[in-house]
């Protein structure tokens, strides 16, 4: 693998090869009060500007943007859903009886991270390709995740659903302490994402994001998909000794976020170090989540089933009793290192297709969802990971899915953006078209979740209604939550300014989509 002093080259080459991306409109947004038909949207207040010299790593030009209404979001009207038929044919009129089999909420790439830790990478951070070892809003990440919570919770009173299913880079840094706060706001309760000195009141200093305060909770159980970030120390360093020590010390080598100054920003020098940061070695993750203290409402993880020390996090679950959906979950991460995916032939045969074969005896349709987008799985031999042996190519891994008849799609996140692919035999290595359904980021612009609605439609196919929501500053009915409009605005400036060049709302076909699939035969 590739060491970490070689890291600054790389994505120093890596930056001046990428381009600027030409952004969409934003996608849907849902307020607590609309059903989700068609649905109210943000889209970006200033047009992206590439020409902007300003560093959001520095406060005083973070406030230069902010200034500049770089933070500013305007609303913009509602899209219906468009049909996706698998030949282009037109959508089929629903049936008499049509009935609802399971409803929920795809939450993927949250990134929960520990700001100071001194393994962060925040002074290679850039615009472009590298973007992500450092985000403005990245301190209001909490909040914003309770927002979301928030935002689901209200969305349950009007249109109930089942549960949520995350997508993986749950956390950013493979913390213990990261994944403990992203437990305890699903869960509900007090939480406090602070680490190292108490930083949420300092003699002349406010940081009311590192307050303790108490998450609301879902109200709908939770299940959890791990992504690369969640087992790799920056989503793309092995978890060792040496870097286990790297995060428990005091030195911020490669830049971590600064309480002691104003604004917080970027220091490369000491820190006070915290036990907590512990990053997690991948056999320890089932346990940790396993431990964190429920709140309120039902939480099940979807781990029970899973050995403690299980290193791939990979089951099948029916989330819903008497309904015929199953969700297979699949460890597509790389543990040798790396950001891309990665899936081994014989850890398909002996682990996944049992659970494929499970599903189709029962009855069942399913949903399979891991952490990457097929064309993300490789060999590991990406930037910092180690090519291996025995593993599968994306389109072995879409033709192994698409021959179970009664797999709805394919459903990912990692690239932080909408989007949706249709895979046909002729063209692509599939026994029949294939759908796989990516959802943006809540960490990035524009910060949205997916509702996902699965019906029989009682006329020989199955209707999947996919609907992209944001997450809002403000719920109706709720006080506002100015530190997640706070972590809004700080996003909406990272884009705006081109520091993140990922139009992550995607196409109008990406966002509110209804795909029409072929009820399988004996269904």
């Amino acid at each position: 693998m590739m060491p970490r002093s070689f890291l600054p080259l790389v994505l120093f080459f890596a930056a001046l090869t990428a381009c600027h991306a030409t952004p969409e409109a934003a996608g849907p947004s849902f307020d607590g009060t609309t059903l989700l038909s068609t649905t109210a949207r943000r889209g970006l207040g200033h047009h992206v500007d590439t020409a902007t010299v300003e560093d959001p790593r520095i406060p005083a030009d973070v406030l230069t943007l902010l200034a500049q209404l770089f933070g500013e979001t305007v609303q913009l009207s509602g899209e219906p859903h468009q049909p996706l038929t698998d030949d282009d044919a037109a959508a089929p009129a629903l049936g008499a009886n049509p009935k609802t089999l399971v409803r929920f909420v795809h939450l993927t790439d949250t990134q929960l991270v520990d700001d100071e830790s001194p393994a962060r990478n925040c002074v290679l951070d850039m615009p472009g390709t590298v973007n992500g070892a450092f985000r403005p809003q990245e301190g209001y990440g909490c909040q914003l995740l309770d927002a979301a919570v928030k935002a689901i919770n209200a969305l349950n009173t009007t249109e109930p659903i089942d549960f949520v299913l995350t997508g993986g880079d749950n956390v950013d840094n493979a913390q213990r302490n990261e994944i403990q706060w992203f437990g305890k706001i699903l869960n509900g309760g007090p939480v406090e994402c602070d680490s190292g000195a108490d930083d949420g009141d300092k003699p002349g200093l406010v940081f009311p994001q590192k307050r303790p305060f108490t998450a609301a909770g879902l109200t709908v159980p939770w299940y959890w998909v791990t992504g690369n970030h969640d087992v790799l120390v920056t989503g793309v360093y092995k978890v060792d000794e040496t870097e286990r020590q790297l995060a428990l010390g005091t030195t911020a080598t490669m830049g971590a976020r600064d309480y002691g100054q104003v604004g917080a920003p970027v220091t490369t020098g000491e820190v006070q170090a915290d036990p907590a940061r512990l990053p997690l070695y991948a056999t320890e993750i089932v346990s940790e989540v396993r431990a964190i203290g429920d709140g309120p409402g039902p939480h099940h993880h979807g781990l029970a089933s899973l050995a403690v020390d299980s290193a791939a996090i990979q089951y099948r679950v029916t989330p819903v009793n008497g309904q015929p959906v199953d969700i297979i979950a699949l460890d597509s991460n790389a543990h040798s290192g790396g950001s891309d995916g990665l899936v081994f032939a014989a850890v398909f045969e002996q682990q996944i297709r049992p659970m494929l074969e499970a599903s189709k005896a029962a009855g069942h349709l399913a949903i399979v969802v891991a952490h990457h987008p097929t064309s993300g799985i490789g060999d590991g031999g990406d930037a910092f990971g180690t090519s291996q042996v025995g593993t599968m190519t994306p389109a072995q891994f879409r033709h192994a899915l698409s021959t179970y008849p009664n797999v709805l799609f394919y459903l990912a996140g990692h690239a932080h953006v909408n989007h949706i692919t249709r895979y046909q035999p002729q063209t692509d290595d599939v026994v029949r078209p294939f759908f796989e359904v990516q959802t943006a980021s809540l960490a990035d612009w524009p910060s949205q979740m997916r509702l996902l609605e699965i019906i029989d439609a009682d006329n020989g196919y199955i209707a999947a209604k996919l609907t992209a929501f944001d997450t809002p500053g403000q719920i109706a009915g709720l006080p506002v939550n100015d530190l997640a409009q706070e972590a809004l605005r700080l996003m909406t400036l990272d884009r705006a300014s081109d520091w993140d060049p990922n139009p992550g709302e995607g196409m109008l076909t990406d966002r509110n989509v209804i795909l029409w699939l072929k009820k399988p035969a004996g269904f």
